[in-house]
This record gives C-alpha cells, sequence and structure tokens, in this order.
C-alpha cells in the first residue's frame, strides 16, 4: 500500500512536470524584430518630418499592445535623430547593417537617402522612404516609396492646369523650391511642363530657414506667373505667406504637401485663404475613414489634431510592418534578412491602410507604392475642400528617360 503511494505520488509529479514544461515551452516568448527608423526630430526639416517618428513610435506601440507585434513578435523601435545631418545618417546606417531581423526605414534629409542609395542597394538592405525624392526611385531598385515623388507632382500640377485652362495663351508657373535636394527636384520636370504646354517663367529657392523673402516674391510676381508652385516646408511656408499678404501678392499658389493643419495654426486667415496644396493621402479633415480615426486615437496624447504628416506617418509604418509580416510568413524568423523583407514589400498589392491612401502597389517596374493625389484648398476659417479628383501622377523621369532628346 505504501509502494503504491509512493509510486503514485511520482506519476503525479511527473505529469505536473510535464505540464509544466509544457507551459513553459507554448508560453515561451517570440524573438523580437527591430525597426530603425532615421528621421529629424529636430532641425530645419523637423515640422515636416518629426511627425512621421511619432507617428512610427505611437503605432508601433499601439501594435505590440493589440497584437502583440507581427505574429507574436514584437517590435523593436529604434527611433533616432538625425538632426538633418547626413553623418548621423551615415553612422546610424553602418551600424544598422550589423543587425539581424531587422529593417530600415529613412524620412529624413532626401540628399542622405540619395547619398547612401548605392550602398544599401549593394548590401542588399530594402529602404522604405517616407519622402519624395525622385531620384531615389528611378531606376527602381531597393528603395520603396509611399507617396508620388516631387517632381511627378509638379507633373500633375501641369496636367490638372491645361484640363482647365480656358485662355489662348498658355499658362504660366513659377517655382518657388525649398532648398534641400527633394524640394529642388521638381527641376527634373520642367521638361514636362514645357512639353504640356505650360510656361515656366521664374525659379526661385527659399533658404531652409527664412526670415525675409520679399525679394523673391518680388522676383516672382514681376515674372507675371498665373500659379506658383512650391515645395515649402512648414517653416518655410508660413514666412513666404506672411511676406506675400504684405506685399498683397495674390497669385494662386500650391503647395506640394499640404501640412494646412500647420498653416492654419500659425499663419492669420488672410494670409493662407486660397492655398492650395497636394494631398496623397487622407488628411485630418477626413474623419469619416477608419485610418484617419485611428490617428486621431494615437495622437491623443500629443495634441487635437494629427498633423498631415502624422497621419502619413502611420500609414506608411502600416506598409512597413505589412512587408516585415509578408516575408516573416514566408521564411520565418530565423531567414528574415533583406531579401525576404524586400519580397515582402513587392508582394503588397492594392493596400490602402485602413483607407489612408488610395492604393498601395509594388511591382517589378515601380517601387513608388503611391501614385495618387488630389488637390485641396484651404478656406478663411481653417477648413480643407478637396476641389478635384483623385488623379494619377505621371511618373517623370522614366517618361523622360523614354521622350526624344530633343523634348528633354
Amino acid at each position: 500500500m505504501e509502494r503504491k503511494t509512493i509510486l503514485g505520488g511520482l506519476v503525479v509529479a511527473v505529469l505536473c512536470l510535464l505540464a509544466l514544461d509544457g507551459t513553459l515551452a507554448w508560453g515561451q516568448a517570440k524573438k523580437p524584430i527591430k525597426f530603425m527608423k532615421l528621421t529629424d526630430l529636430t532641425g530645419p526639416a523637423s515640422a515636416q518630418v518629426g511627425p512621421m517618428g511619432w507617428a512610427a513610435e505611437d503605432y508601433i506601440n499601439w501594435l505590440n499592445r493589440q497584437e502583440g507585434g507581427i505574429d507574436g513578435h514584437p517590435v523593436e523601435l529604434e527611433l533616432i535623430d538625425t538632426k538633418y545631418d547626413l553623418t548621423l545618417i551615415r553612422s546610424a546606417y553602418a551600424r544598422f547593417k550589423g543587425m539581424k531581423q531587422a529593417t530600415l526605414n529613412l524620412d529624413s534629409l532626401s540628399g542622405g537617402i540619395e547619398a547612401l542609395r548605392q550602398q544599401y542597394d549593394k548590401d542588399k538592405i530594402p529602404v522604405m522612404m517616407e519622402t519624395g525624392h525622385g531620384p531615389a526611385l528611378y531606376p527602381p531598385a531597393w528603395t520603396f516609396g509611399l507617396m508620388p515623388p516631387y517632381d511627378d507632382v509638379l507633373c500633375a500640377f501641369a496636367d490638372w492646369i491645361k484640363s482647365q485652362w480656358k485662355e489662348s495663351r498658355k499658362p504660366r508657373v513659377a517655382l518657388f523650391l525649398g532648398d534641400y535636394a527633394s524640394g529642388r527636384s521638381p527641376q527634373l520636370a520642367k521638361w514636362y511642363c514645357e512639353k504640356t504646354g505650360v510656361e515656366v517663367v521664374a525659379e526661385e529657392i527659399c533658404p531652409l530657414r527664412p526670415t525675409d523673402t520679399s525679394d523673391l516674391l518680388i522676383r516672382i510676381r514681376d515674372a507675371k506667373p498665373d500659379y506658383i508652385f512650391d515645395t515649402l516646408m512648414p517653416d518655410q511656408a508660413k514666412v513666404v505667406l506672411r511676406d506675400k499678404q504684405k506685399l498683397d501678392i495674390k497669385i494662386p499658389q500650391i503647395n506640394f504637401v499640404f501640412n494646412s493643419d500647420l498653416i492654419a495654426k500659425t499663419v492669420p486667415p488672410e494670409a493662407y485663404e486660397g492655398y492650395m496644396g497636394f494631398e496623397a493621402i487622407s488628411a485630418w479633415w477626413v474623419k469619416e475613414v477608419l485610418g484617419v480615426q485611428l490617428s486621431y486615437k494615437l495622437y491623443e496624447k500629443r495634441g487635437d489634431v494629427p498633423p498631415y504628416a502624422y497621419i502619413g506617418g502611420v500609414g506608411g509604418t502600416m506598409i512597413w510592418v505589412e512587408a516585415v509580416k509578408n516575408a516573416l510568413r514566408k521564411v520565418g524568423y530565423e531567414k528574415l534578412d533583406g531579401p525576404a523583407i524586400f519580397d515582402g514589400y513587392m508582394a503588397i498589392k492594392g493596400l490602402n491602410c485602413m483607407g489612408i491612401f488610395k492604393e498601395i502597389d509594388y511591382t517589378k517596374g515601380d517601387r513608388r507604392g503611391n501614385r495618387w493625389l488630389r488637390v485641396s484648398k484651404l478656406n478663411k476659417d481653417g477648413s480643407v475642400s478637396a476641389i478635384s479628383d483623385w488623379m494619377e501622377a505621371p511618373w517623370n523621369l522614366k517618361l523622360k528617360q523614354e521622350a526624344p532628346k530633343e523634348t528633354r
């Protein structure tokens, strides 16, 4: 009897150990996936791109809480402030190359993206670029975008002008470009304007941190354009619009990436009324869109209204996560490397990120991802109205390469 009791106790003990061992095995935490994002949280471009860094941080924290990361693998985000400094970008990239199960997003200095492009192509590291720098996307390689490049935006603007132009003469456009690599990139699309029948009559470069732009605006005014197309970031635009009001210049002006919320907060209504801009996403004022609603929720601790760039950053992080998820499900955690994540991007078709984008597609010949734009306008009361339907942006650099030499 005593022997049976001992044996019975041993059986129970073994079963308990087996059960405990199984619980530990099944409950063991999965290994993390590292996301590194390089962005300008400070510096002259921070108002434009900093909110994209906040968006990545807030969305990934939410993803880890809600879903445990990506298929149970927690996401570890390293958010690096590159301060508009190419040296910091290079050093962060050098450190990233040594990481395993890691992925990279670069939305800071557009010149940095261009400077490093050959290196990460050689290293077979796919990079999500959250700025519209056309030369980094053509010819297509290891860079993936989420908005039409800014030279493509100028092409779309030329098409839009021509579609509604009624006079017998050519429409006249002045370019007012921000002094940074992607800000100057619409210079590459002047040939398209001329081909389309839109005359570029002036071109001025605005400093990154202007204090007075009167001399630039006077030269633009004297060229007598019908429109001004600008690539001004918020800290540039607020100075320009105030100076424009002071000089009583009433030429219609359109912005390449419409940070309408920031403009309305920093410029008097008399100065911003009628200011137009291109939107590549559903912005803060399109509140019926689920992705915009999520952005409002994520932004609550930071403020009332998520900036345009923040909502774009939420959508961009969704794309980033989707690419890694596609790769993880195809090759598994141990083989999660650059080429696998590249294939993960290439598997993305028709993604709209809860309505933030019209459509994201990556193909063998086109890594822009998003080709869609519409024109919106700021009203005096701070509201925004869409004044065009969604339009597909021409691919400037590809068209230029294919055009006869005499036309480009």
